[in-house]
């Protein structure tokens, strides 16, 4: 190229040459401009990837403006770009687990429950410590429980109280659980018999039926809420929990008149204190979302 341009340069007059190299000049800065909005217009149409860390600001920010939808889109393209981020799948978890609502049997509305469970699980198996694991135990048991699942629900209840001992109320859902379990079985055979709501069972044959299936419920979840209230002695709603407990012990008693006048009497008992404490201190609603995570610095 450069033999070519002298090759020219040498078959022209001098003026000629001036004239050339000036517009070879023009051409350059020309070019050189025409490169420059190349790469702007490159630049423009390809923005720059989004990182895990610019997904991670972006979810907790939808986050805390309540739109868990949007929040969930941006954790899991946080979990596309490294699937050991920890954190962003505890907040899709926690996204999803918000976006549930509690009593919706709808399909949509079980699948979103189902898939807060299913990322709480692989948190689970992250090999974290035990407070950070309780963040993800207690979720999946109350997403079961919200889900009538009363076997998984009493299973991560128990892990619950497993990791954190002291909690009253892990003792106090299980124990809810228990009570759940025993009216319906004691619903079945009322309806059966045809009683009102204000008869007691009273065919012998049929107490010790119910006794049969329901009084290891019932004494399993008199002694939870024992523990609750031991934990937490002005818990109110395990002290309505404990009239309801003691009102399903009475039900089967019809062969021991003695024993249920004084269930009924204690369950009597029981209903004054939880109204007393209620008006002192209100519990907290049941059933409970999860709290959000806290994200780290």
């Amino acid at each position: 190229m450069n033999d070519l341009i002298m090759k020219l340069h040498s078959n022209v007059s001098g003026r000629e040459r001036d004239e050339l190299r000036s517009r070879s000049r023009a051409l350059a800065v020309a070019a050189f401009f025409l490169v420059g909005f190349a790469i702007a217009n490159c630049s423009a149409l390809s923005p720059q990837t989004p990182t895990a860390a610019d997904e991670m600001h972006a979810g907790v920010v939808a986050y805390k403006f309540l739109d868990y939808a949007s929040a969930a889109e941006h954790f899991k393209a946080a979990l596309a770009i490294n699937p050991d981020l920890t954190e962003a799948r505890l907040f899709l978890a926690t996204s999803y687990a918000q976006q549930y609502i509690v009593g919706d049997e709808s399909e949509a509305n079980v699948a979103m429950a189902e898939q807060a469970i299913a990322q709480f699980k692989q948190v689970l198996n992250a090999g974290l410590s035990d407070q950070e694991r309780y963040k993800s135990v207690v979720p999946i048991a109350s997403l079961s429980f919200n889900l009538k699942r009363f076997a998984d629900a009493r299973d991560y209840y128990g892990k619950a109280i497993d990791l954190r001992p002291d909690e009253a109320r892990n003792y106090f859902m299980i124990g809810l659980i228990d009570w759940t379990e025993a009216a319906a079985v004691r619903t079945k055979v009322r309806n059966e018999l045809g009683l009102s709501e204000s008869a007691m069972i009273s065919k012998p044959e049929a107490c010790v039926s119910l006794r049969s299936e329901n009084q290891q419920k019932v004494e399993d979840g008199i002694q939870r809420m024992k523990k609750a209230l031991e934990l937490q002695p002005d818990y109110s709603d395990a002290m309505g929990y404990m009239n309801l407990l003691y009102r399903e012990r009475a039900e089967y008693e019809c062969d021991d008149p003695e024993a249920r006048k004084a269930d009924l009497k204690s369950a009597d008992e029981w209903t004054d204190k939880a109204i007393a404490a209620k008006k002192t201190k209100p519990d907290n609603p049941i059933p409970e979302k999860p709290a959000a995570p806290q994200p780290q610095n």
